[in-house]
């Protein structure tokens, strides 16, 4: 009994493991795709003394 209820245990703890694996891949993904990008930023027009 005491092993049946290790085994259950250990199989829903794999389980739910490889669900977050599959969301912080799709959220890898989507960052990658959608994430900030490296440009610079655009210069402003300003005035020399201005803040």
């Amino acid at each position: 009994m005491v092993h049946a209820a290790r085994q259950s245990f250990v199989d829903g703890w794999q389980q739910a493991m490889w669900a977050g694996v599959a969301v912080m891949a799709a959220l890898f993904l989507f960052v990658l795709a959608r994430g900030p990008k490296n440009r610079p930023a655009p210069r402003e027009n300003r005035p020399a003394g201005a803040m």
